[in-house]
């Protein structure tokens, strides 16, 4: 296969976020995907089996983490192939990027998580040869910032 252009990578950037299990668990879709700019979005609703604390309605904080890690990881990812550039061929970046995982993740929890919608979005802080190091933030519809995350990813 050729290497594919900007458009055709985000298609399939998009087709491999809605193919992992656990993302559609929780509801997560992809909203908002600048490949020049390396960040991307994602956003999913509340609803009752994502609620850790059913007194008050608030997201479990495994789903806030899996919502970080999932935009941070996919961001890395295309930071990574922007990385790689035209030394690596395609079927190379690709056995590459499909390895790609999160070797540490901070989350900070700053707000409880109460909303209705949430927006959670990724950009770049450094990215290496082996290396990736993201951030992310998590919103409610209100734009309140619920959490913030740092996360350093393997590809």
């Amino acid at each position: 296969m050729t290497e594919p252009s900007a458009d055709e990578f985000r298609k399939l950037m998009e087709g491999v976020f809605e193919q992992v299990p656990f993302v559609r668990e929780i509801g997560l879709k992809l909203h908002d995907f600048n490949f020049a700019e390396q960040t991307l979005s994602a956003k999913f609703a509340r609803t009752p089996k994502l609620i850790g604390n059913h007194f008050h309605n608030i997201l479990h904080g495994g789903v806030i983490a899996t919502a970080l890690d999932t935009v941070g990881g996919f961001t890395a990812m295309v930071a990574a192939y922007q990385r790689m550039g035209g030394a690596i061929d395609w079927e190379e970046k690709v056995q590459r990027l499909t390895r790609l995982g999160t070797v540490d993740m901070r989350v900070d929890y700053l707000k409880p998580g109460r909303g209705e919608e949430f927006i959670c979005g990724g950009s770049i802080l450094r990215v290496g040869n082996k290396l990736v190091v993201s951030r992310m933030e998590l919103h409610n519809e209100k734009q309140e910032l619920i959490s913030t995350g740092t996360a350093t990813f393997l590809y």
